[in-house]
């Protein structure tokens, strides 16, 4: 088969597999559309009804027989519709690996290049302003509020940054606070 003749068959075969894959995955409808237009056929013409009644009564034949149907046509309906999908489907095209020289691979292999350090993140203390002191926690000694305090940043490695706050109140005492990036 020449080249030309396999892609006019297979541009031939894709539209009529995926007509066919969408009937047969929906073959409940399909027999209920045929049964409403029989219907709707048969009581327009041979019985003399109103095109709007006959219209209406195949309307109800179709939903009672779609539902009818559906429950009988179950599963075999996705498994048909997906052979006849794939019967359309274009071949694949399989690509080989790209040639490699696995010995060359290992015996240059290409030298690894340690990261750089990781800068660090700590900071001098620096005094905290006294709107920044209010709502802190008080002296645990006295119960009373911090006057001054100091505020740095501890970097101890990766996901180990702590917030280190010394405190000192009115009467002398001193406390610190620490929390992990708080």
């Amino acid at each position: 088969m020449t080249r030309e003749r396999g892609s006019l068959l297979a541009s031939v075969r894709r539209p009529v597999a995926l007509g066919l894959a969408i009937v047969v995955f929906h073959a409940d409808v399909v027999v209920a559309w045929v049964a409403g237009v029989v219907f709707t056929i048969v009581a327009c013409g041979v019985m003399g009804l109103p095109l709007v009644m006959a219209a209406a009564v195949a309307l109800v034949v179709g939903v009672g027989v779609w539902a009818a149907s559906a429950p009988l046509c179950g599963g075999w309906m996705s498994d048909w519709s997906g052979r006849i999908r794939r019967w359309g489907a274009p071949d694949t095209v399989y690509l080989p690996p790209a040639p490699v020289d696995h010995v060359a691979a290992l015996l240059d292999p290409k030298p690894v290049r340690p990261m750089p350090p990781r800068p660090s993140q700590s900071t001098e203390p620096r005094p905290l302003k006294p709107y920044e002191l209010i709502g802190k926690e008080p002296c645990w000694r006295c119960g009373e509020p911090p006057v001054e305090g100091t505020h740095a940043w501890d970097d101890r490695g990766p996901f180990q940054l702590l917030s280190n706050h010394t405190f000192r109140c009115a009467n002398g005492h001193g406390w610190t606070h620490s929390t992990d990036g708080g």
